[in-house]
């Protein structure tokens, strides 16, 4: 049983990986296409003022180093526009590109266009997600324009800051191109980009590429649905950069005219991230070295572990240079067993979501959600916990624009799958219900079911998810008070149930699991209530008699548990 169910596993892994490198694959090919008329566009950058402004804006952002010394990296160079450049200017440059295409063009460019041809720049195929450099070999990593096109944007940022030495320095220049496909003011303005070029009669830089292939790339890469840098800020925070800044006015100092009106709907923005160059500090009269966990006890009697490099403790108590302190005396692997237990469930929980769309009780869960959300209009909708993609569907089918997010990644295999299926638009990311990563005020209505129970911080949870709700918007979270639930308990449950698919075993995993978590010892709603309360939410409104309108058989679906709908509104 167990050899077959890790065998499934490895099976959906092995797809997941092979339809990685396909997408990897059709986005070096698509770029491959695009190598000439790219190498066209830097040799206009080359002819002009944009040269010497892009020079100004790459050197007053560098750490103070001789020339000679520094060491620079250029992640995604394409045609080697910042080579050319920098190596004139008497830098040593790393350039790397997963293109083939690009990097001849660009070795073609250094010899017709520099003095220096190779002298200064090293070429090399790699892919930007995957470095093959040692760590801190760099002393400036640099990228124009790629982050947006990665399927993994938040292991290519771990990889640039591993690669940068201490006190060196990350600039990513990108914008939120592709934004216009899941955001329908965005798709506006880009009309009206695409109309004032026309007028102007000058050189639409959208029809010169297969608008259709990289719609179809922009689809699957998830960037496209983020809004950015807050995106971008809040990994390398994750990551436990020390100095992070963004400038979002970049491109006034470097863009032509023509791409001015070209792009004036998607304006570039730098991201500048410093990497610490503290190698130790001390901690009492122990010396804690950089990217080393460490445990002090403070004169509260309460243990502190660092969980990030830089974390540092005073006279005062614990006071975060950069990263984040966790009161745990041990290494928290809650969120680890979740994400294990889920993913073996994930398959049932497939079937059990796909049977549930095509059951009556989804026009009933519909008929809630309806009483709840703003109506007569198309919304921007996040789905916390989405699992396999039930309500996201639900709603996406109705039109509105749907984001859904899960923790783990079998799930959010099974919600596209799912979402296939049914024919319905969604946009699915691997993301932390407790720290998602989307820029404030995002959303019109946050969304959640069965959810809550599961957290190992639900306050921290409420608070990030009225953060990303825009002002008036709706936070809807359908739960029970699970913690008080035997859920091995499967008495007077009917014999058709999805608990009895599941195993006692696995129920019994799942209780474990649940007394480690606080929110399992709350009095609930009125705990969420106070939470909500404390956090920007305006009027609630509980409703506990939600359960009796949903589950009126009992069938595979029935839930047991009094369920419990809190609409919050943002004020």
């Amino acid at each position: 049983m167990e050899n077959g169910r890790a065998g499934k596993v490895k099976k959906k892994k092995k797809e997941a990986e092979d339809m990685e490198q396909e997408l990897l694959q059709e986005i070096a090919s698509y770029w491959g296409t695009r190598a000439e008329g790219y190498s066209e566009v830097n040799e206009k950058e080359l002819a002009g003022s944009q040269r010497e402004a892009w020079l100004h804006v790459l050197e007053e952002q560098f750490p103070e180093k001789k020339k000679e010394e520094m060491k620079i990296l250029d992640i995604g160079t394409g045609p080697g526009f910042f080579p050319m450049i920098l190596s004139e200017a008497g830098y040593t440059v790393t350039a790397v590109d997963y293109t083939e295409e690009m990097l001849e063009k660009a070795k073609e460019n250094l010899g017709k266009y520099t003095k220096y041809g190779l002298e200064r720049v090293t070429l090399q195929r790699m892919d930007a997600q995957n470095l093959e450099f040692a760590d801190e070999t760099f002393d400036v990593v640099i990228s124009r324009n790629l982050t947006w096109n990665l399927e993994k944007p938040e292991q290519a940022y771990q990889e640039w800051m591993r690669v940068l030495k201490p006190g060196g320095v990350l600039l990513n220049f990108d914008a939120n191109w592709y934004g216009y496909l899941y955001d329908e003011e965005k798709k506006e303005a880009y009309e009206a980009d695409r109309k004032k070029v026309e007028e102007q009669q000058l050189d639409d830089h959208y029809l010169c590429t297969d608008i259709d292939r990289m719609e179809n790339i922009a689809r699957q890469v998830p960037l496209s649905a983020m809004e950015r840098p807050a995106w971008d800020t809040k990994v390398l925070e994750s990551l436990g950069v020390c100095s992070i800044q963004t400038d979002s006015e970049i491109w006034k100092r470097v863009w032509s005219e023509e791409e001015r009106l070209n792009y004036a709907s998607t304006p570039m923005f730098l991201v500048r991230a410093e990497k610490s160059a503290e190698q130790s500090f001390q901690l009492g009269d122990v010396t804690v070295r950089r990217s080393e966990k460490y445990q002090a006890a403070s004169e509260d009697g309460l243990w502190y572990q660092a969980a990030k490099p830089g974390d540092m403790v005073t006279e005062g108590g614990p006071v975060v240079a950069y990263g984040r302190i966790v009161r745990e005396p041990e290494y928290d692997d809650r969120k680890e067993q979740i994400v294990h237990y889920w993913e073996k469930r994930s398959e049932s929980f497939l079937e059990q979501r796909r049977s549930e769309l095509a059951n009556p009780i989804a026009k009933r869960w519909m008929k809630e959600i309806e009483k709840q959300i703003p109506a007569g209009r198309r919304l921007k909708i996040l789905d916390v916990g989405c699992g396999a993609g039930f309500f996201s569907i639900l709603l996406a089918k109705e039109g509105h624009e749907v984001f859904g997010i899960d923790l783990t990644p079998e799930m959010i295999e099974n919600a596209i799958q799912l979402a296939e299926e049914e024919n319905a638009d969604c946009c699915f990311q691997v993301m932390d219900a407790e720290n998602p990563m989307f820029a404030d005020e995002t959303f019109d209505v946050v969304i959640s079911r069965n959810l809550t129970w599961t957290l190992p911080n639900a306050e921290h949870a409420y608070g990030e998810w009225m953060r990303v709700l825009k002002t008036g918007g709706v936070l809807l979270n359908f739960d029970a008070n699970y913690g008080k639930e035997d859920v091995a308990d499967t008495k007077g449950l009917p014999e058709a149930h999805a608990h009895f698919k599941v195993g006692n075993e696995m129920l019994e995993e799942c209780e474990r699991i649940k007394s480690q978590l606080p929110i399992s010892r709350k009095n609930r709603p009125a705990y969420d209530v106070a939470v909500l309360c404390e956090n920007t939410a305006g009027e609630i409104r509980i409703d506990t008699s939600l359960g009796k309108r949903i589950y009126l058989e009992k069938d595979e679906f029935y839930n047991p548990a009094p369920m419990f709908s809190i609409c919050a509104v943002k004020q």
